[in-house]
């Protein structure tokens, strides 16, 4: 996909909103208090994002009436994936003194993405990979959907799936938090039972996911949204500005219930508004996003490493001057991130380019294709 300004710019700021959330996990004392506490939504939105990106990469050659080459997509996905995340985890198994945490899952866990299904928060090291482990489940049983969908989709079953898959997630976590959340302290079991599991956070990949196969099913409706940009913008914004309102009780039971896909939706529309050369967060080129958001990926995965040696090195400097350890924490999780992406992620984003390069899809026309999926 040709970059598009607006979504560099959701996802420099998703792992900033992010990485500013774990600052407090950290016990560090940082400005931007207001904005860094509902940090967490940044994964919702890397969610969408995802589902968005990726929901467009695996339906486009149907659209096109191309086979679908599920094993090329799993191999392109390893080398995006893999090596850096390989590389972390090896480095807290062996340098103890990388670890944020207490405790530390088992290496099987870590190598099966199924840190986010067996929770135990009390070994909190590496935490965060509860949500690669989300999106590594989404890479492997996507595509495979949508190959037992296309030849007998259509726009209705399509939404009747997608309505389901919702109203089941609201309906399971709604039980999970009657049924589970008798233990102290809440937030351990509301993240061991509700908040982590790929099952109950399926919201934001879906929203992400329809919004492509709008975009790639129904282009006329898509250029609608292209043109209505800010409007379309203002839409996601007013249902951002309610979700967030709904989840000042983030633990409560109608944010469980309804939150997330109010969440996800809402940021559905935000990332369709970024899509748009004509909405305001489309339009601009906004300086040092485009880095961030190539970033992204291993600074997700060091940051809260990053934070730990520098806390263990100089912490105690920075606890009186919350401007200065913004400074000081900020340029080393840059820093951390820059020597993984250059050393580890970059090379191997080359290896995948002259592998696809090799390897172009010559796949032939499939005339047998739904003309219902086909043409949207």
């Amino acid at each position: 996909m040709t970059r598009l300004p607006g979504l560099d710019l959701l996802r420099a700021i998703a792992i900033v909103w992010v990485v500013l959330f774990h600052t407090a996990g950290a016990g560090l004392s940082m400005p931007f208090r207001d904005f860094s506490i509902l940090g967490w939504m940044g994964v919702d939105l890397f969610f969408v994002l995802s589902g968005f990106l990726i929901g467009e990469q695996l339906l486009k050659p149907i659209a096109q009436r191309r086979e679908l080459n599920i094993g090329k997509f799993y191999i392109s996905r390893a080398f995006r994936i893999l090596p850096a995340y390989a590389v972390v985890v090896l480095l807290y198994f062996l340098l103890p003194f990388t670890r944020e945490g207490h405790g530390l899952p088992p290496l099987w866990q870590f190598l099966s993405f199924s840190v986010n299904l067996q929770v135990d928060v009390g070994t909190n090291t590496f935490s965060h990979v509860w949500s690669l482990c989300v999106e590594e489940h989404f890479y492997l049983f996507f595509p495979l959907i949508v190959w037992l969908l296309l030849n007998r989709s259509s726009t209705t079953k399509v939404l009747a799936l997608a309505i389901a898959i919702i109203g089941l997630g609201m309906a399971l976590r709604g039980h999970l938090w009657l049924t589970k959340l008798d233990t102290f302290p809440v937030y351990r079991s509301y993240v061991e039972n509700i908040y982590y599991p790929t099952y109950n956070r399926l919201d934001g990949l879906l929203a992400g996911a329809l919004l492509a196969g709008l975009k790639v099913f129904k282009p006329h409706h898509w250029q609608l949204v292209v043109k209505h940009g800010n409007k379309v913008l203002l839409v996601g914004l007013t249902g951002l500005g309610l979700t967030i309102w709904i989840f000042k009780e983030r633990f409560g039971f109608t944010a469980t219930v309804i939150g997330f896909p109010l969440l996800s939706f809402s940021l559905a529309f935000i990332v369709a508004a970024a899509s748009s050369t004509s909405s305001l967060i489309g339009k601009f080129k906004v300086p040092g996003a485009a880095l961030l958001a190539t970033l992204a990926y291993s600074m997700y995965l060091t940051h809260k490493s990053v934070f730990q040696m520098v806390k263990t090195l100089i912490g105690p400097q920075l606890v009186d001057n919350d401007y200065l350890a913004f400074v000081v924490y900020g340029g080393a999780v840059l820093a951390g991130a820059a020597i993984l992406y250059l050393t580890v992620e970059r090379p191997f984003l080359k290896l995948r380019s002259k592998y696809l390069a090799r390897n172009q899809d010559e796949s032939p026309r499939i005339d047998g294709v739904n003309a219902q999926v086909a043409n949207g």
